[in-house]
């Protein structure tokens, strides 16, 4: 026998004996990539399901209570608009200005109607009809303020105006509305966009991914 020959014989003996284990660790590191790629996926979706809590307007309307109270930085401006005698119906254009200095985002922003006040000073609110409510959130009818076809509400910017219907079945007379202002500074995506890009710097997502995942926020910037 050729002892040359004999070396390969002896590397294919040590592959058979220890091919078990070979194909172990091939298998360990295939589930270690898919596990991997499909934490990638599941972290990509948590991370679109909390982009659109932020800026979906209709997952923002069922739970109005979960928006900032910007009441103070965001200044209701109430006008008297006309008054139907026959239904004792008040109409009220009302329009906010934006002196947070922080942009808001658009269609995420609400009036509450907090208070009704009649000439004694008492609050009228509950025996009053707002016909034209959007929803009612603790017992206080609020209204959407629209979004103008815009992503952001600009800082010290002022926001169309809506109609705020209050008819008084009693004839009760009263004095104007007071609101509060519910709604999200631009400020608040930004920890996402800043924990996203972190984690595309350490090797957690690719360039692509955090990409993608940021697509919303670039567009709320624009």
């Amino acid at each position: 026998m050729n002892p040359a020959r004999r070396q390969p014989q002896y590397l294919d003996l040590f592959l058979l004996t220890h091919r078990d284990a070979f194909a172990s660790d091939s298998d360990q590191s295939a589930r270690r990539s898919w596990w991997l790629i499909v934490g990638l996926m599941l972290l990509v979706a948590f991370f679109f399901s909390l982009i659109l809590l932020v800026t979906s307007p209709q997952s923002l309307a069922v739970d109005v209570g979960q928006l900032e109270d910007v009441t103070g930085g965001v200044v209701p401006v109430v006008t008297f608009e006309g008054h139907d005698t026959f239904t004792n119906e008040y109409i009220y254009s009302v329009k906010v200005i934006n002196q947070t200095g922080d942009p808001l985002v658009a269609g995420a922003l609400f009036l509450v109607l907090s208070e009704v006040l009649d000439q004694s000073g008492k609050d009228v609110l509950g025996s009053l009809e707002v016909p034209n409510q959007d929803g009612n959130f603790g017992g206080k009818p609020y209204f959407m303020i629209p979004s103008g076809g815009l992503s952001e509400f600009p800082s010290y910017q002022e926001s169309q105006s809506i109609n705020v219907r209050l008819r008084s079945p009693d004839y009760v007379l009263f004095y104007p509305p007071s609101f509060h202002v519910l709604g999200i500074r631009r400020r608040a995506t930004q920890s996402f966009e800043t924990l996203i890009r972190q984690l595309m710097n350490d090797g957690v997502l690719s360039e692509e991914e955090a990409q993608q995942v940021l697509q919303p926020l670039d567009r709320l910037s624009l």
